[in-house]
């Protein structure tokens, strides 16, 4: 049988380039086995390079030297060989090859290999990184490294100063807000840290539209609750002027017919004092209407069972508003204290000082726990004062105490009547 070194150059050079090409899929292998952690495949790669290498070089070192004394001793043996025998050894070769490349392939897109693992955290949307307690990181996907980078100006080196650089959880990186969580964990006895990032710019974004509209409906709803608060006042006041006019007209009309009536006609004359005396009787009625507020007052606390007492006096020409703010808190103030206290006795004092003056409604029972929040009545009171410039507060000691206190710049322009004096004990 023809000996190797008998065969022409080019095939010769045939099998040099089957083992060069052998030699590239063996070192491919053992790459991808050693990606995929597994030791055992990639020592077998290396074994099967070995042997192609082998071939391969003496092929070359026959190819430049050919049968010269330069040529290796065991280059020439080996080329005296009948032909055969190279092919056999790379067919050989190249199956067991092929078999471990292919394999390893399949292996990689089958099983969950760390490479794997570290394909598909660099393609989710979130960053991913973990290191030691010392800072050294183990781990971290493109999204944290390009976060990093953006965020500190340097790449991803020490875990624990990234995390100290963040400076809170949400955190704006160009035009998204990131949301960060640090956790620790323990594995294999070894104190790991880890730390993930949340692209929540949607949910933020909707966050804090939502803030906003709440913001929009809690003014919307205030400035409703003021229209109805003052809506019965502006019904009471409209009533009043419609009252005015009438009487006004009807008073008119009175002089008229007083003007126009027969003297002598006994029984007309009778029908205009009558209506006179209709007239007459309405404007007393309207002129007593401060005496009848404080009275519905008293009326409200004997049917509760609350003493009332009087302390001081206001200050002379109150307003009609701030007059029905008094009224209204007095009527309120007892309302709670026999509701909530069980009170029996309250007093209401009035003072004035230099900068204000104070409103005070002072009944005894059973005291509040803790903080008064002011719900119900008190907060639409509370509201009606806050218009008026005035504060109405609630004070907690031996007695419970509702104080409505108006500015002396408010009391100055706009004056207060003397009220319940006529009403004092």
């Amino acid at each position: 049988m023809m000996a190797f070194s008998a065969l022409s150059v080019l095939v010769r050079a045939a099998f040099s380039l089957w083992a060069l090409l052998l030699c590239l899929v063996n070192i491919g292998s053992g790459a991808l086995a050693a990606a995929q952690k597994r030791v055992r495949f990639t020592g077998l790669a290396v074994l099967l390079l070995v042997p192609a290498y082998f071939i391969w070089q003496v092929i070359f070192d026959y190819s430049l030297f050919g049968e010269t004394p330069k040529a290796a001793v065991i280059t020439r043996a080996l080329c005296a060989l009948p032909w055969i025998y190279p092919l056999l050894a790379l067919v050989l070769l190249s199956t067991v090859a092929l078999w471990l490349f292919i394999y390893n392939i399949r292996y990689a897109n089958t099983y969950i290999t760390p490479s794997t693992i570290k394909f598909y955290l660099d393609k989710i949307p979130c960053g991913i990184c973990c290191w030691q307690e010392n800072g050294r990181v183990l781990f971290s996907n493109l999204c944290m490294n390009e976060l990093c980078l953006v965020l500190t100006g340097a790449p991803l080196l020490n875990g624990n100063q990234f995390r100290d650089a963040l400076g809170g959880e949400m955190v704006k990186a160009g035009t998204k807000m990131w949301h960060f969580t640090c956790r620790e964990m323990t594995v294999g006895g070894e104190q790991l840290y880890e730390l993930v990032a949340y692209d929540v710019t949607g949910e933020y974004t909707k966050t804090r539209t939502l803030e906003k509209e709440k913001e929009d409906l809690a003014r919307l709803n205030r400035e409703l609750r003021e229209y109805y608060l003052s809506l019965d006042e502006t019904v009471k006041q409209q009533e009043i002027l419609q009252a005015k006019m009438n009487i006004h007209d009807e008073m008119n009309g009175l002089m008229l017919s007083t003007v126009a009536v027969n003297q002598e006609d006994t029984q007309a004359l009778d029908n205009i004092f009558s209506l006179w005396e209709q007239r007459a009787l309405l404007l007393s009625t309207q002129a007593d209407k401060k005496q009848q507020e404080t009275q519905a007052v008293r009326l409200l606390a004997d049917a509760l069972g609350i003493t009332l007492a009087w302390q001081g006096t206001l200050p002379p020409s109150c307003s009609d508003k701030q007059r029905q703010l008094i009224i209204f808190t007095a009527k309120e103030a007892i309302a709670n204290a026999a509701k909530h206290a069980g009170a029996t006795h309250m007093e209401i004092e009035f003072e004035q000082t230099p900068i204000a003056v104070i409103c005070r409604f002072t009944s005894d029972g059973v005291m509040p726990r803790g903080e008064v929040h002011f719900a119900g009545g008190l907060a639409n009171l509370a509201l009606l004062a806050e218009k008026q410039g005035a504060t109405l507060a609630a004070i907690v000691g031996e007695a419970f105490t509702l104080e409505l206190r108006f500015p002396k710049r408010s009391a100055e322009n706009e004056g207060y009547a003397a009220m319940f004096t006529e009403n004092e004990d």
